[in-house]
């Protein structure tokens, strides 16, 4: 089993619907191609991919189309396959490895309050996803506890690394978390990615690999300016970087602003990612103008 190397950055891929909620393929495979030569790698069918909206043979059929344009391609490919129900989250992840992609991620368990009953829940529920996979493609966690009303902790992470956990994405937006779950996972092989632009550099410096982020389906360039100014030792740099990265947040907003990035793509590069699928919506024309005055004022970001 091989495994492609994580790092730099990673669009948190934005899949493109047409009028009817379908997933389409063709702007879905010429925004893969459009981004491949400026990426490291893609995270497929997670928050922004819109996957807890999706029906499975849609979220199947995004991960086919990806790594059919990825084929050959030095770009890793992740794909996440968590979903509410431990079966239903092994499916898709046999499914995901059958294709051939670098790792599967999973979120934990979502909607019920695991945690209140135990954390053994989700711990159980990742040990019986490696238990059915990890022998064909490596797993990670992928801990967003502002969607899932769940955080992991250092404990957890360290147990279920030493089981046979890869690595873990997480937006949690915490620091010291970071430093714990790495510090947890010592001795063995396990990959940290940070889930957002905004904690990437100090991240880096907790021993972090990679960025998953929905701004490296814009500006994968600024993201990727940050690690070469991290590996270069160009602290000064790497922190104005940082800073820029961190004052984009006003451009998109919070949560998981899908609709900027359908307008912001078509404005700024003219890609075109057609339709969110509902109950999202593009942006009216008055939001879609202060996007594009935004945009605007950052005509260097590439």
């Amino acid at each position: 089993m091989s495994k492609k190397h994580f790092d730099g950055a990673m669009p948190a891929l934005i899949t493109p619907f047409d009028a009817k909620g379908e997933v389409d393929v063709p702007k879905l495979t010429d925004f893969v191609k459009w981004l491949l030569p400026q990426v490291h790698g893609f995270y497929v069918c997670g928050s922004y991919g819109s996957q807890p909206m999706m029906r499975p043979d849609q979220c199947k059929l995004v991960a086919e189309t990806v790594m059919k344009v990825c084929q050959g391609s030095k770009a890793a490919v992740m794909i996440h396959v968590g979903r509410a129900s431990t079966d239903e989250t092994i499916e898709l992840a046999h499914h995901a490895a059958d294709l051939g992609c670098d790792a599967v991620a999973a979120l934990t368990p979502y909607y019920y309050l695991h945690g209140l009953t135990g954390p053994h829940l989700i711990t159980d529920h990742f040990k019986a996803l490696i238990d059915a996979v990890a022998s064909k493609v490596p797993v990670f966690l992928y801990n967003n506890p502002k969607y899932t009303n769940y955080c992991v902790n250092a404990e957890q992470i360290g147990e279920l690394a030493h089981y046979g956990l890869s690595g873990m994405k997480d937006s949690s937006t915490s620091i010291q978390l970071c430093y714990d779950c790495i510090a947890a996972a010592k001795g063995t092989d396990f990959t940290f990615l940070v889930g957002s632009q905004t904690m990437l550099y100090p991240c880096l410096g907790a021993g972090g690999k990679g960025c998953v982020s929905g701004m490296s389906n814009l500006f994968p360039g600024l993201v990727n300016d940050i690690f070469d100014a991290a590996r270069a030792g160009d602290n000064a740099k790497a922190v104005s970087l940082q800073q820029e990265a961190n004052a984009l947040r006003h451009l998109t907003g919070t949560g998981i602003p899908i609709p900027f990035y359908h307008t912001a793509l078509k404005y700024r590069w003219g890609v075109d990612l057609g339709y969110p699928r509902r109950p999202i919506q593009l942006l009216n024309a008055e939001k879609e103008a202060k996007v594009k005055a935004a945009l605007d004022k950052y005509p260097h970001l590439k």
